[in-house]
């Protein structure tokens, strides 16, 4: 069948509605056409206009609709007869009859899916009915959104005729980076792909912001930056950098990197986290390898980020085996109902237990605010800047030194390395009116994440075997089940309680994980998990747990060790080209054994504590250990080392055989620990700039 771009070539109208509205049937609330679903399918067209445009970015969806609005037709009688002219009761029953075809799963899987996008996501300024109607509100009553002013920035007519050093990346790598170069008074130019966005642009879209990022979003790359993904039966397929997040793998692509939009956990790893092949042997088919650095020579380091950052955790039972030099600069996050529900269940399993340490002010700090407990915090920007990331506190003081100048909406596409001098050409004004510099420097500091760090290294024609490969992430588990009273509102910022009891235990797989509360989801999300938990997935019933039910929702969530694999890698891809005619990133992906050995502890440590806490009906959700070929927490593809015969740099950063290159981000990391990975990444940051400052001298 030829898809065509308006409703009445697709389906009847008519019919698409009437199905719509017995997903999400009317009661005290609007129906789902009329809540939002229409302005979703074919925005700003009326509702009885045949002819209107579909909305392009559901293009994927429309054979499926096509095809379910003909079998809807059919099952009522076809020719003249039509699903719309049906009973409510007779159309229910066609809807149930059609979920029990396989040959129609797909198809009903697509309209629930733009019915609960059209009715609970706000998106590019639409408001629907749903999230009011479920009691989510973006800002708590009373909040007044902040607007901090953009960094200074410059054009190409302003830039230096050399630096000491280029950095390719302003998120924590990156911005650790200058603002320790600039303290040693060096010159520095930071080089960012990205546009220099605003707070308000980089949150309240549910579809294109980076938490759920189902379509184009707003910090990726764009039109003209495919990906190719291998998959398990070695076919390659080309994603773009326009469509979905989940696999192309995306990592914000911002001012600030991920830490723009992040939730903040801010853990330190633990001492067996930087010797797991010490402490564990090494399973066959992995590459599992130690740091070439120990925890006492990275302590220093993270207690300079947490202090950079300011943030706000307790000394107790989860930093019992992390010593400290210095004590958190922030209190915790005041507790919440959650926190005391899991925090007495603990206490009586014997596991100990506190606040998850976060980058958030939790008292007005560094000139910004204290945390409002807005209700969307992770994935999208600080409505009042109160969230810590690189874009508010390294980078604007290295900024601020006069040593470091910035460049937006630039793209570094090739790196040499020469023995008087390394030169990078970079695309500026991107988006504008393109045009290609070179610009020299002493050294170079490619900081642009595990996929893209290592992708620049090999298409400039730099580094040895290894560049590219160990591509790991976590291990990662959700445990949902109910409780009553619900605990989890729409109140942030998210997570609140952490327990590290399952982290090197003497029970733990391979280094387990920690383990943590669920943070409320958002209304699409939740709308779609509704059946996963046995709940209606559609009709009234479901809309009134959406109503009611939702709320006593309750969950855990763990994050463990992903044992890495040399097969597992960044390549540089001859199928497919970027917008300036550069080869882009291929990506393959294989999980270990051991991994699953990791994310099956996981989560029964996980549902023994929400069983203790008093949920019920507790559910393992099924997935794979990672989403995606690559993602946030990517890893080790210029891992560090002793040795370049099984590392790509060496333990300060610079890539073997190299005299003036350097990697400076997670892709150093030769495992990624127990917990979320970002401080470290700042810590480490820190560390190999000041290698790279003494190599300057």
């Amino acid at each position: 069948m030829t898809v065509h771009g308006t409703v009445r070539q697709l389906v009847s109208l008519a019919t698409l509605r009437a199905a719509v509205n017995r997903i999400i049937p009317a009661d005290n609330f609007p129906a789902g056409w009329e809540g939002g679903v229409a302005d979703h399918l074919v925005p700003g067209a009326d509702s009885g206009l045949a002819d209107a445009a579909i909305n392009p970015e559901l293009d994927w969806a429309l054979a499926a609709l096509c095809s379910l609005g003909d079998r809807l037709d059919d099952a009522v009688g076809g020719g003249l007869a039509s699903f719309s002219r049906a009973p409510a009761a007779e159309q229910d029953r066609v809807l149930s009859e059609l979920g029990q075809l396989a040959e129609a799963a797909d198809e009903l899987a697509t309209l629930l899916r733009i019915s609960w996008e059209g009715f609970y996501a706000p998106s590019e300024g639409r408001d629907p009915a749903g999230p009011g109607m479920v009691g989510f509100r973006s800002l708590p009553e009373g909040v007044e959104p902040v607007e901090p002013e953009l960094l200074p920035t410059i054009t190409v007519d302003q830039l230096r005729g050399s630096y000491d050093a280029v950095i390719i990346g302003s998120g924590p790598g990156g911005a650790s980076a200058a603002r320790v170069l600039t303290e040693r008074g060096k010159n520095v130019l930071i080089v960012e792909r990205a546009l220099q966005l605003s707070q308000a642009a980089l949150r309240d879209d549910h579809l294109h912001g980076k938490r759920t990022g189902l379509y184009n979003s707003v910090v990726g790359p764009g039109a003209g930056h495919p990906r190719v993904i291998e998959n398990a039966d070695g076919d390659e397929v080309v994603v773009q950098g326009d469509g979905s997040a989940g696999p192309y793998g995306l990592n914000a692509m911002t001012v600030g990197g991920g830490t723009r939009l992040w939730q903040g956990m801010a853990w330190r790893f633990m001492p067996e986290d930087f010797a797991m092949a010490t402490t564990y042997g090494v399973p066959e088919g992995t590459s599992l390898a130690d740091w070439p650095v120990d925890y006492a020579e990275m302590e220093p380091y993270y207690g300079r980020a947490e202090d950079e950052l300011g943030v706000a955790g307790e000394e107790g039972g989860l930093t019992s085996r992390t010593p400290r030099s210095r004590p958190y600069p922030l209190p915790a996050m005041e507790s919440e109902p959650a926190r005391e529900v899991l925090g007495a269940a603990a206490d009586r399993l014997g596991w100990r237990w506190g606040p998850v340490p976060l980058a958030l002010n939790s008292i007005p700090h560094d000139g910004r605010p204290a945390c409002v407990k807005c209700a969307q915090c992770v994935g999208h920007a600080c409505p009042v800047n109160a969230k810590s990331g690189a874009h508010n506190t390294l980078l604007p003081r290295a900024i601020n030194t006069g040593s470091c100048d910035f460049m937006v909406d630039a793209q570094a596409i090739h790196i040499e390395d020469g023995v008087s001098g390394a030169r990078v050409q970079i695309v500026a004004d991107a988006s504008t009116t393109p045009q290609t510099v070179d610009v020299t420097a002493s050294v170079v500091v490619v900081a642009a994440g595990a996929v893209e760090t290592p992708r620049l290294i090999a298409a400039s024609g730099l580094g040895n075997d290894q560049v590219g490969r160990h591509l790991h992430d976590h291990s990662f588990v959700m445990v949902l089940g109910n409780i009553s009273p619900g605990v989890k509102s729409f109140r942030g910022p998210g997570h609140s309680i952490a327990t590290l009891d399952h982290v090197h235990s003497s029970q733990s797989p391979w280094g387990g994980g920690v383990i943590f509360d669920l943070n409320q989801m958002l209304p699409v999300t939740s709308a779609g998990m509704a059946g996963a938990l046995g709940h209606p997935a559609w009709g009234s019933e479901h809309k009134e747990w959406m109503r009611e039910g939702r709320q006593h929702m309750f969950g855990a969530f763990g994050i463990g060790q992903e044992i890495p694999m040399a097969s597992s890698r960044v390549e540089v891809s001859s199928l497919a080209a970027d917008r300036w005619g550069q080869p882009v990133a291929r990506l393959r992906k294989e999980v270990h054994s051991s991994t699953r050995e990791v994310q099956d502890f996981m989560s029964t440590a996980a549902a023994a504590w929400l069983r203790e806490a008093g949920a019920n009906d507790v559910k393992r959700l099924a997935g794979p250990a990672i989403v995606a070929a690559a993602g946030e927490h990517s890893c080790g593809t210029m891992r560090m080392g002793s040795s370049s015969a099984v590392s790509a740099t060496a333990p300060t950063g610079r890539v073997w055989g190299t005299r003036r290159v350097y990697a400076c981000d997670s892709s150093l990391h030769p495992t990624n620990g127990s917990v979320n990975p970002t401080l470290t990444i700042f810590a480490n940051a820190l560390r190999v700039a000041g290698h790279i400052a003494d190599a300057l001298h």
